[in-house]
């Protein structure tokens, strides 16, 4: 579907793209063995702000430091979660989430976590390769230009990623390629838009649920069982890092082709019903 200036990244702030989070191997190795570090320390280990340490800290998503005296120490368990966190917000997770995926978790644990989010990057449920176009091109096929409220309807949406001053990612570009013959057909721009933002709406939410009772219900089982076999303070066996990415790789096509399998069985049903609706207020 038609696009314009770049959105923020799943309706946050405009920032740039996310980074891609180090391989899960490195920052659980980093983690298990690191001495004890002072906040700043941390900090440089991680590159996380002081402020945002505290701040994870005061939402409950890292227990407290080990106090001496008036000096706050950091462990492994400290700097192993801030890492996870550090990728998944990376990866546009919001703390809500975090703090749902590490609830109930295991004392330990979070080095399982933290494979996630080396295996799994921010393309790994994507099927199509993004592709760049001139801002000054979006919502071009129609036959007057873009207005400023269409534009600004566009940067929520989440599909186009910001890479230059006047270019951006299409990170779904069959989307904008329907959105193209949907212009050719006369439909216009502001019924493209409503359309578009209700696909994304429903989308967000079938996938959250997806996400939050399928794949991290999966990942959670797997990393308390690995928590209750490992010695304390060892890593993770690395064949729990292929368990993962294997069932990752198998429930991927079932969730998509789920939602394009019962797609057309919904819209053949409520095509049905407005046509019935319809057809009982015309007049007789």
């Amino acid at each position: 579907m038609p696009g314009s200036l770049p959105p923020p990244h799943r309706r946050s702030k405009a920032r740039t793209a996310p980074a891609k989070p180090a391989p899960a191997e490195s920052h659980v190795a980093s983690a298990v063995g690191a001495p004890d570090m002072t906040v700043d320390a941390l900090a440089a280990r991680t590159g996380v702000s002081v402020r945002n340490i505290r701040a994870y800290q005061t939402a409950g998503l890292m227990p407290p430091p080990r106090l001496q005296g008036r000096v706050a120490f950091y462990d492994a368990e400290h700097q192993g979660k801030l890492e996870l966190i550090r990728d998944l917000r990376q990866q546009g997770f919001r703390l809500e989430a975090i703090r749902a995926m590490l609830l109930d978790t295991p004392d330990g644990a979070w080095s399982e976590y933290a494979l996630i989010s080396g295996l799994f990057s921010t393309t790994f449920f994507t099927v199509e390769k993004p592709q760049r176009k001139a801002i000054s091109e979006m919502a071009s096929h129609w036959a007057t230009p873009a207005t400023p409220e269409q534009k600004a309807r566009l940067n929520q949406n989440g599909l186009y990623r910001p890479i230059g001053p006047d270019e951006v990612e299409m990170l779904s570009p069959a989307l904008e390629r329907i959105g193209i013959q949907l212009a050719e057909l006369d439909v216009p721009l502001d019924t493209v838009l409503d359309l578009q933002d209700k696909l994304i709406d429903h989308s967000r939410a079938i996938a959250k649920v997806y996400v939050e009772q399928l794949f991290l219900a999966l990942v959670k089982n797997l990393a308390s069982s690995a928590q209750d076999q490992r010695p304390s303070g060892k890593a993770p066996d690395v064949r729990l890092a292929e368990t993962m990415k294997s069932l990752f790789e198998r429930l991927r096509p079932l969730a998509i082709g789920s939602v394009s399998a019962a797609f057309p069985v919904i819209l053949q049903q409520e095509f049905d019903r407005s046509v019935q609706k319809a057809m009982k207020k015309a007049p007789r």
